[in-house]
């Protein structure tokens, strides 16, 4: 069954194309891109997850001096040029919507605060470097979120779309050779190989991509913009007698001509915007419907719902191979040790399914490269040589329904458009096997003739096995660029300490119910909705004692200052603190609420010692907890549990000092009992001890301040008093707001 294309399902429009093109890699990409600036007669309008002023778009060759200028007479780095058309074209306006970044990659971006030219609005800059050039960033997602569509379009009648940013570390040529002098960031560093792949379209389909950034500029905040693009006076151009001018690149080689261009996004659900997941549809109709071959460049491979989807086709007695090509790692030192233990987990999953030997996953070796590895950046799949995907979206979960996303997909419609889309994966295999397209070409026409595939195609070019090595070549010298079978064996540690990948790498925005569902399950929010009234029953209960005492005989029946003042005498006692801490842990131990020993022990020390008695008698109960409970095993538990031995089981399950912060925080059990299963589980006592710690600190602080404020207010009803009782309420109810952002910060 051929893949359909369907608006409101798996695309939003399909549009018609007089051309479709691919540029592959920084080299080809980066050049086209600036031919097709230079001829904007209205309009640059850039999309971006990234952008750097100072990129040089075209590179001298190897023996040639680099210079500011080319041939042309313009400048070669990215702003310099933008600057000079303005200069050049004076109707001509050039709007760029920045993703506004995570401080997370701060050290990654140009320091736009200080206004590096030509970009301006930073603290020592009154504005642009020209005012025909307008910068907004686009904060408009939800926390956690990016803007990730990467559309370049110019009067609106071209445009560009897929994985590239305008940003350093992008520009490579197809060699991806280990040593090239002219693979240099703005700031003269080398960096490793990169691969990357960018579509371009004219047409109907250009116009739509230009839709699409109208309406996130106008989402951003930066108004309506339509008029001053000259986007509707274009439109009513084409309409007519055509358009003046073609802004297509000169020698930009045509793919397909007068095709029909399908176009999906993914748009988070935020303030009265609904999700939009077309992404994630186009990606599982084409898995699913994929008859023969299924070939795979991505950065990430981390998404739930795709391997399911991949399991069930590898699963099936007749399917499609699938090749998949992702980098070695897929980034700096905390995606190592987020993305790729994700990507790690799912492939473990896919060759388990692989029953029948139909996938391979492998990653591009280039030889002597010394630091890093080819980073593979490109998000582009080609089934059965008939249908083709170049996109901005990642086979993550946060392309799915977090991110902003924007994908074409084109389907061919004869024998010979498919010879296209074959060339095209011929040619980017060929690339990484270090062979010419041709010699590619004949060994699958070789295979087909004997009943075999691409996979025996690639073994009979570089040996059975892993199938990496380019022909001619010692097997113990590899060629300059081939391909290695990817492990991808996770750390056993990190594995062990991360969290549930919809914590990680979420599908949708972050909210309550989610992380309630991820951390204790949907089993017990009933349960943590009744503790949350509880608390917030008791505190309203305090208050209207506290209001009783102040403001009615009681108080003076009872002189509850007097009595007040009495327990705090312990404090100066020597035995005062050692005793309450015995008390602490016996009370505990004998399932007396943790929360009313801790509110005890700060009425009873005062704030900063009654906290500190809390937090170590919390961390005593919970060791002396989890002693018996390896001690005793789980029948004990069972009996105290009350018949929800399972359900805790599985939280502590996941184990980890993230797990055991989170159970804390929302307790799904008494705290004794958490203590217990703890021990029978046999966690790391270190995860443990840790996990205590900081997961009770939190709701100590809260209860401490605020029984300061009941005592003080119990004495005298001044503002202070009265402030010290709203702030431990507050705290309190904070708790689960807490838990979200501490899980979002480990994201």
């Amino acid at each position: 069954m051929t893949l359909r294309l369907q608006p409101g399902s798996n695309c939003w429009r399909i549009e018609p194309a007089t051309r479709f093109a691919v540029a592959i890699d920084g080299e080809d990409y980066f050049a086209q891109l600036r031919r097709s600036l230079i001829r904007a007669k209205r309009c640059i309008a850039i999309s971006a997850w990234d952008i750097h002023s100072q990129i040089e778009l075209i590179r001298p060759g190897p023996h040639e001096e680099p210079g500011r200028m080319a041939d042309d007479g313009l400048p070669t780095a990215l702003g310099e040029l933008l600057v000079a058309l303005l200069e050049r074209t004076p109707p001509l306006n050039i709007f760029i919507l920045l993703w506004d970044f995570a401080p997370i990659y701060a050290l990654e971006r140009e320091p736009l605060f200080f206004g590096d030219p030509p970009w301006g609005k930073g603290l020592f800059r009154s504005g642009p470097a020209h005012p025909r050039l307008h910068l907004i960033s686009d904060d408009a997602h939800p926390v956690g979120g990016s803007q990730h569509q990467k559309i370049v379009a110019v009067d609106g009648q071209i445009a560009w779309c897929g994985g590239f940013d305008l940003s350093k570390w992008r520009w490579d040529t197809q060699a991806h050779s280990a040593e090239d002098e002219r693979r240099r960031d703005p700031n003269g560093t080398l960096y490793p190989p990169f691969h990357d792949a960018q579509a371009l379209v004219d047409g109907d389909a250009a116009a739509a991509l230009m839709e699409i950034f109208l309406e996130r500029w106008r989402r951003a905040g930066g108004g309506d913009i339509r008029g001053l693009s000259g986007f509707d006076a274009l439109r009513q151009q084409r309409a007519g007698d055509g358009a003046s001018s073609d802004p297509w690149p000169e020698g930009m080689e045509v793919l397909l001509h007068d095709t029909q261009v399908g176009i999906a996004r993914t748009l988070p659900e935020y303030g009265d915007h609904a999700e939009v997941r077309e992404v994630e549809r186009l990606y599982l109709d084409t898995i699913a419907q994929s008859r023969d071959l299924l070939y795979i460049e991505n950065q990430y491979l981390s998404s739930r719902v795709i391997g399911d989807a991949l399991c069930d086709s590898l699963q099936k007695d007749s399917g499609p191979r699938i090749l998949m090509i992702l980098p070695e790692k897929t980034g700096h030192w905390l995606e190592q040790h987020t993305m790729d233990i994700l990507r790690a987990r799912i492939l473990s999953r896919l060759r388990a399914a692989d029953r029948h030997g139909r996938l391979r996953v492998c990653y591009p070796e280039v030889s002597g490269l010394q630091k890093g590895c080819l980073m593979v950046h490109a998000k582009l799949m080609i089934s059965d040589d008939e249908v083709l995907r170049v996109a901005s979206s990642n086979l993550s979960n946060r392309s799915m329904g977090l991110d902003s996303e924007c994908d074409l997909c084109v389907i061919a419609r004869n024998a010979e458009e498919r010879g296209v889309f074959r060339s095209l994966r011929q040619r980017l295999l060929a690339m990484f096997l270090s062979v010419d397209p041709d010699t590619l070409a004949r060994a699958e026409a070789d295979a087909r003739e004997q009943g075999n595939g691409m996979f025996e195609a690639i073994d009979a070019l570089t040996g059975p096995g892993s199938g990496t090595r380019p022909p001619g070549t010692d097997r113990g010298d590899p060629g300059p660029l081939h391909l290695e079978k990817l492990e991808a064996l996770a750390d056993p540690e990190w594995n062990r300490q991360l969290p549930d990948e919809r914590v990680v790498d979420p599908d949708r925005p972050l909210d309550t119910e989610l992380i309630t569902d991820v951390v204790v399950g949907k089993e017990n929010l009933p349960l943590i909705r009744w503790r949350i009234l509880i608390m917030a029953g008791l505190a309203v209960l305090l208050l209207g004692l506290v209001a009783v005492w102040r403001f009615t005989p009681v108080g003076d029946w009872l002189e509850p200052a007097v009595l007040a003042e009495g327990v705090r005498g312990l404090n100066s006692t020597p035995w005062g603190i050692p005793l309450g801490l015995l008390g602490f842990v016996a009370a505990s131990l004998a399932a007396v609420p943790v929360t009313l020993l801790i509110l005890t022990s700060s009425l009873v020390f005062g704030t900063v010692t009654g906290a500190s008695v809390a937090l170590i008698g919390s961390v005593l109960s919970a060791v002396i907890g989890y002693g018996i409970g390896r001690f005793t095993g789980r029948g004990l538990v069972e009996h105290l549990a009350n018949g929800r031995i399972q359900q805790v089981s599985r939280r502590l399950g996941r184990r980890g000092i993230l797990t055991i912060i989170t159970v804390r925080i929302v307790p799904v059990a008494p705290f004794v009992v958490l203590n217990l299963l703890a021990g029978t589980m046999h966690i790391s006592v270190r995860d443990f001890v840790i996990g205590t710690a900081v997961g009770m600190l939190p709701g100590i602080i809260a209860l401490a301040v605020f029984a300061e404020g009941l005592l003080a207010l119990i004495g005298q009803a001044d503002l202070r008093a009265v402030a010290l009782v709203l702030v431990g309420i507050l705290g309190l109810a904070g708790l689960a707001w807490l838990g979200r952002r501490l899980l979002a910060y480990r994201q």
